[in-house]
Parts: structure tokens; C-alpha cells; sequence
């Protein structure tokens, strides 16, 4: 019977040997995980502060690009201004003109040299106002792209 109880005893101690070894490693796999875990997250806390500092020079760069376009519209649209202003002025001055001069019946070559400079100058000023136009909507779309 001391022989049943020791051979119990024995093999109980193996089980409970082998089952602490496992234990004992798996423990150790736990705290590798943790160790690595905690790596990962002291990367991952560095890799938001390097994206934080980024994120900021891009806002800053996008408040400089913001004031810059505020600018460029402000200028498009005062020259817009100028420029149809200006149209309208010569389309009535040569309104004016013609009316003027086909009332006289002379109909002079002075008169139709006037009227052919003044919408020579009409049609470049059209092909400004037209170039300004493009160029702004150009400068909206590269704006939009950034």
C-alpha cells in the first residue's frame, strides 16, 4: 500500500511538474507579448507625435495658401472689374459713333478709322477679360487640388 500511495505521490509530482513548466512558459510568452506590446505603443505614441507636428506645418502651409488665393481673387476681380468697365466704355463710345455719324451722311474715312481702332481695341480688351478668366479658373482648380 506505501508502494501505491508513493507510485501516486510520484506520479502526481510529474503532473504537477510538467503542469508548472507550462505555466512557467507560458508566463514567459505572456511577458514577451506585454514587452513587445509595450514597444509597439512607444512606436506608435512616437509615430502620432512625428504625424502631430506634420499635421501642423500643413495647416500652417494651408493658411499661407488660403491668404495667398484670398489674394489672387481679390486682384482677379478688381481687374475684371476694370476690364468690363472698360469694354462697356468703348462699346457705347463707338454706340455713340456710329449713331453720331451716320446721322451726318459724310460718313468720313476719319470716322470709320475712330470706329475700327475702338473695337480693334474692344476685341483685344474681350481677349484680356477672357485670358483673366481662364487663368482664374485654372488658379481655382489648382487650389482645389491642394
Amino acid at each position: 500500500r506505501d508502494a501505491a500511495k508513493k507510485a501516486f505521490c510520484d506520479k502526481e509530482l510529474g503532473v504537477t511538474k510538467e503542469q508548472k513548466e507550462d505555466k512557467t512558459d507560458e508566463i514567459a510568452e505572456l511577458h514577451t507579448k506585454e514587452e513587445q506590446a509595450e514597444s509597439r505603443a512607444e512606436d506608435i505614441k512616437e509615430e502620432i507625435a512625428r504625424l502631430q507636428a506634420e499635421l501642423s506645418k500643413l495647416t500652417k502651409s494651408q493658411a499661407v495658401l488660403d491668404r495667398l488665393r484670398a489674394k489672387e481673387k481679390e486682384v482677379f476681380e478688381a481687374s475684371k472689374a476694370k476690364l468690363e468697365k472698360g469694354i462697356t466704355g468703348i462699346q457705347t463710345a463707338i454706340k455713340t459713333l456710329k449713331d453720331f455719324y451716320s446721322k451726318d451722311d459724310s460718313g468720313s474715312a476719319a470716322s470709320s478709322s475712330i470706329i475700327s481702332l475702338l473695337e480693334d481695341a474692344e476685341s483685344k480688351m474681350n481677349a484680356n477679360l477672357s485670358d483673366l478668366v481662364s487663368d482664374e479658373e485654372t488658379a481655382v482648380a489648382e487650389y482645389n487640388k491642394i
